[in-house]
């Protein structure tokens, strides 16, 4: 008995500590979404908001639209911004040196079509609009700088034919576009002497390449820009033509692309309206920088900024930041179909321009708000990883390259801009 005693003692003290430990385990799965939190208790809970502050519109200054990726064509008006007006010039490439279109005799020319990649549209495409084609006169030079108030030279003599000048659409696809010419133009390059075929040089200078616009039919109508994609194989001059071949007809065909030896360019003007469009009433009075605000592409306008309350950010682990710029309300009807709201808009710090390294990435619409989800670098500035911001910057993404715009509030509305940061106190 004397050996047993102790072991049922020190059987039973076991018993009432697994007891003890039981009841805490049953008293915590109560609720089971709080399972061992008497045990490890969640950390509290905050969140800093931090306000935008110092905004300013910024206006660029005409861009560069040499070789730009797109280039603008049409005609249309935009009540924020203006009427817009879009042009191109172009030279086209030669396909090789010394080149012999036909071995003994041109025949005729059958049609000579302009081809266009039309990649996008911005304003009332159902709206019917004339395109004019026009030779250039003077050689475009790779060693010249064109930005889009460039003016180019041509002859005034419209090659489009008559009734087949127009765009006109019931619904919108990006693809090829054949617009045809007067078989005059392929006349005169069929015909261009050996001298002109010797090389790119040579027969961009005997033919300098074409100028197109196009506006509606309509005088003062609201017509539609359309993008053009100058380096698609779907943007080309061809000419079909004839040759007699060991006494026979043999109908051929030759094409002018757009090649990396071509120079291009687009010109692109914006006039005001009356009354005045949005763009120019803030560009002209910094005080409605208060109350709205414009970001725009292409003849770029973007929104400078500071964030301040950085000091009430500890270093503490990051939940979520965002932040979060809603549109004004009186504007934001302006939005349809034909001029669409931009898919997102581009944050950077510290830098005007467009730099990956400066990127902090882009928006997302949460319904009529943009959304910029910015977790990971706030929580690198929270871990002295990186120093906050001095300036940050808002653009249109692809600035250059699209027509799109919004309006957003300024720092006086109901609604501003801000930061929202939750992070945890552990």
């Amino acid at each position: 008995m004397g050996g047993i005693l102790p072991e049922l003692t020190f059987a039973l003290a076991r018993l009432k500590r697994n007891a003890r430990l039981l009841l805490l385990v049953l008293a915590a799965c109560r609720n089971p979404n709080r399972t061992g939190e008497a045990l490890f208790p969640p950390p509290t809970v905050r969140t800093d908001t931090l306000s935008i502050r110092q905004i300013r519109q910024i206006f660029l200054p005409p861009p560069s639209s040499r070789n730009a990726p797109f280039v603008f064509l049409g005609t249309t008006t935009d009540s924020l911004i203006g009427r817009w007006e879009g042009s191109w010039a172009t030279q086209f490439a030669l396909g090789g040196t010394n080149v012999r279109f036909y071995t003994n005799e041109l025949i005729g020319i059958d049609s000579v079509i302009l081809e266009l990649f039309l990649a996008g549209v911005y304003g009332n495409f159902g709206k019917p609009m004339q395109v004019r084609v026009f030779r250039l006169t003077q050689p475009l030079s790779s060693a010249q700088e064109y930005t889009t108030e460039s003016a180019f030279s041509h002859d005034g003599q419209n090659l489009c034919l008559p009734g087949k000048d127009s765009l006109f659409f019931t619904a919108f696809t990006p693809r090829s576009y054949r617009l045809p010419l007067s078989p005059a133009l392929g006349e005169y390059l069929l015909r261009l002497p050996p001298e002109a075929l010797s090389g790119q040089a040579a027969f961009q200078t005997a033919f300098p390449g074409l100028y197109v616009e196009a506006s509606p039919f309509e005088t003062q109508a609201s017509g539609a820009i359309y993008t053009v994609f100058p380096r698609s194989v779907g943007t080309v001059l061809r000419v079909y033509y004839r040759e007699r071949l060991q006494g026979q007809e043999v109908p051929q065909r030759y094409d002018f692309f757009i090649s990396d030896s071509c120079v291009w360019a687009y010109r692109l003007v914006r006039h005001p309206l009356n009354p005045p469009a949005l763009r120019d009433i803030l560009e002209g009075d910094s005080a409605q920088w208060q109350r709205k605000l414009l970001l725009a592409g292409g003849l770029p306008v973007g929104l400078e900024c500071q964030i301040q309350g950085w000091e009430k950010l500890r270093r503490r682990p990051i939940i979520s930041a965002y932040l979060r710029w809603a549109s004004d309300s009186a504007t934001y009807l302006t939005y349809n179909p034909f001029y669409p709201r931009p898919p997102s808009v581009a944050l950077y710090a510290d830098t005007i321009g467009e730099v990956a390294t400066a990127s902090w990435g882009f928006s997302e619409w949460e319904g009529t708000t943009l959304t910029w989800e910015l977790s990971r670098p706030i929580q690198e500035i929270t871990l002295g990883r990186r120093a906050p911001p001095q300036r940050f910057y808002l653009w249109v993404a692809g600035r250059n390259y699209t027509l799109q715009r919004w309006v957003g509030n300024g720092t006086t509305t109901p609604q501003p801009p801000y930061l929202i940061v939750t992070s945890a106190d552990p």
